[in-house]
């Protein structure tokens, strides 16, 4: 699977698109996407582009941390877990602590679809059932593949590739540390 790298809307930074309905949008003469995972470099502190209609989810893959800034309100990017959801018109500054800090990100047309994206960092043996409309996955961080069960079809998870997946994705994240961006996407109903 090959990446794009993407300027940000504001021209102050950059993100990989890892995953994104585009292609198909376009082939039927729809919108650019509906939902789009990435990686963005987040190399100084700055505004948030803003997309009007469009759910955000937001983790802090890399480096020693992430802060939003609110107005006056601080919130500390979650490392592991759920990631921090907002809507796209909201006002925001990104603030990196340090260096080297990259954030996951789901952008989700909120008329199509919604969701929430999770970063797992596990070093034990631990299989998981993921269900959703569309799952995506991406193995940022592994020592070797994952293997995978997709809709009940086996797939092995290789370092930095990302799956695409509609309703069902089982994974053993078996005994060596790894480290997995998740986005669990529903039809808006």
């Amino acid at each position: 699977m090959s990446y794009r790298r993407m300027p940000w809307k504001n021209g102050l930074g950059s993100t990989l698109e890892l995953a994104t309905d585009a292609t198909t949008n376009a082939a039927v003469g729809g919108s650019p996407w509906t939902w789009r995972l990435s990686i963005g470099d987040v190399p100084v502190r700055a505004a948030f582009s803003a997309f009007p209609g469009i759910d955000r989810h937001i983790a802090c893959l890399d480096g020693a941390g992430l802060e939003l800034r609110r107005g006056v309100e601080r919130i500390a990017v979650a490392r592991e877990g759920t990631a921090f959801a907002f809507a796209g018109e909201e006002t925001l500054e990104g603030d990196p602590i340090g260096a080297g800090v990259r954030d996951a990100n789901l952008m989700l047309d909120r008329r199509v679809w919604r969701g929430e994206l999770t970063i797992v960092r596990n070093g034990a043996a631990m299989p998981a059932q993921i269900n959703a409309d569309l799952v995506v996955m991406y193995a940022a961080q592994c020592a070797h593949p994952l293997e995978c069960r997709a809709n009940g079809q086996p797939i092995l998870l290789r370092p930095s590739e990302t799956l695409v997946c509609p309703e069902r994705v089982e994974i053993d994240f078996g005994s060596e540390a790894s480290t997995l961006v998740i986005a669990r996407i529903l039809r808006t109903r």
